[in-house]
């Protein structure tokens, strides 16, 4: 039987709870410091965990601020990519911080169950943005579906929402090679993603696509669009954070450093 959809304060005691038992296990092994403000003991510390919460006890919609989602898609995300939910963002992507799951899983799910009142009726499969081979070499785990299968397992998902592997990476070459993601300026991520992801849906499938961050939308419109592609009917999109418009400055030449 599907679970009802908690509230705020009790998916943020869950979390605490899985939190303080991964700290009370790492704290043998290593020291454990609180990942915005290093205080020790603890993966978050209770007063960076409740200001995380409180960024995110809001879910908005947030396609009005990328300007590369083309054809339009309402997109719901869970707070701003700013402070303490961008720190923990980075931790659990660049330093592995995995211990940051549960606390980021709550507020996913959150923005989950707002964006869940306008799908429509009917099973619907979420879908993770997959985290390209290269990405997935450096880390180990893909961050986003990480994020999703906790929501799954501690039953906190929208009811009638499944979490599907939806979406491949075309062959080993996955993104365009050159300069990071992040780096590049309006025209380079609206060429970058392109033809990068294929269907791994069933055809007829009503899917919601699901990211870490939304910054122009040039991923998730390659992302709906291989579903599309593929016979799925994509009925939105759900992101953990949303960086303020104008991410990137539509003049901003690519930056040639670095890779993502």
């Amino acid at each position: 039987m599907p679970a009802n959809p908690l509230s705020a304060r009790a998916l943020d005691r869950a979390a605490a709870r899985v939190l303080d038992r991964l700290a009370e296990a790492a704290e043998v092994l290593l020291p454990v410091e609180c990942a915005v403000c290093r205080a020790p003991g603890a993966a978050l510390c209770r007063g960076c965990r409740l200001l995380l919460r409180r960024s995110c006890a809001r879910p908005f919609e947030a396609s009005s601020a990328a300007p590369l989602l083309d054809p339009p898609l309402p997109v719901v995300a869970a707070g701003r990519y700013a402070h303490g939910l961008a720190t923990c963002v980075l931790a659990l992507k660049n330093t592995g911080r995995t211990d940051l799951v549960p606390v980021l899983a709550a507020c996913l799910a959150t923005a989950l169950h707002r964006a869940a009142r306008d799908w429509p009726p009917g099973p619907v499969l979420l879908v993770p943005v997959p985290t390209s081979p290269a990405a997935l070499r450096r880390r180990w785990f893909d961050p986003v579906r990480l994020l999703l299968e906790d929501c799954s397992r501690r039953g906190v998902l929208p009811a009638g929402a499944v979490v599907d592997r939806g979406l491949r990476h075309r062959g080993s070459g996955t993104l365009l090679p050159g300069p990071a993601q992040k780096r590049l300026g309006a025209a380079g991520r609206r060429d970058r993603p392109t033809g990068s992801m294929r269907a791994a849906a069933a055809p007829g499938a009503r899917c919601v696509v699901v990211d870490d961050v939304l910054t122009t939308g040039a991923t998730l419109g390659e992302a709906a669009r291989a579903l599309r592609a593929g016979g799925a009917e994509v009925v939105g999109a759900v992101v953990l954070a949303a960086v303020r418009s104008p991410a990137v400055p539509l003049t901003a030449d690519p930056d040639p450093a670095g890779a993502w």
